[in-house]
């Protein structure tokens, strides 16, 4: 679980996130919990975030949309899904020739008390499952091939 301080027009408020999902999120504010559900998850261009940042105070940051280009062709081994993090798989969401899209997910691991959503980075078959649901993994550890 993360812990933020904040202040919002010169009101204090702690803020502790408990969990995130592609659904919600659920939040502890100033003691209160709160659900919170997510009608669209969008990508942000870091340039964009650091202009709003450097510009008005609460600015708004619009989204920008990735640009369509097809993923890199895979390197040896480019198929491998890592753990980004360190921490354990809750959910395994595919199986052994599955078809995937790229951003469909694939697991759910959880790390420092938060859920992650792990997505195919391409298209393609699922070709092996290294992990089960319940195994610790390491930061870097394969944990699904795609072809």
């Amino acid at each position: 679980m993360r812990e933020y301080k904040l202040s919002i027009s010169g009101n204090a408020y702690t803020v502790s996130v408990i969990k995130v999902t592609d659904e919600e999120v659920v939040a502890e504010v100033n003691g209160v919990v709160h659900t919170v559900t997510i009608n669209e998850i969008s990508r942000f261009s870091p340039e964009v975030s650091l202009l709003a940042a450097e510009g008005q105070p609460g600015a708004p940051v619009n989204p920008v949309q990735a640009p369509a280009s097809p993923p890199p062709a895979p390197a040896a081994g480019g198929g491998l899904i890592s753990s980004p993090i360190p921490g354990h798989i809750l959910e395994i969401s595919v199986s052994v020739g599955d078809r995937v899209l790229e951003g469909q997910k694939l697991l759910v691991l959880e790390a420092m008390k938060l859920e992650n959503i792990i997505t195919a980075h391409c298209t393609g078959v699922v070709k092996a499952i290294l992990v089960r649901q319940g195994d610790a993994v390491t930061h870097g550890q394969a944990m699904v091939e795609i072809e």
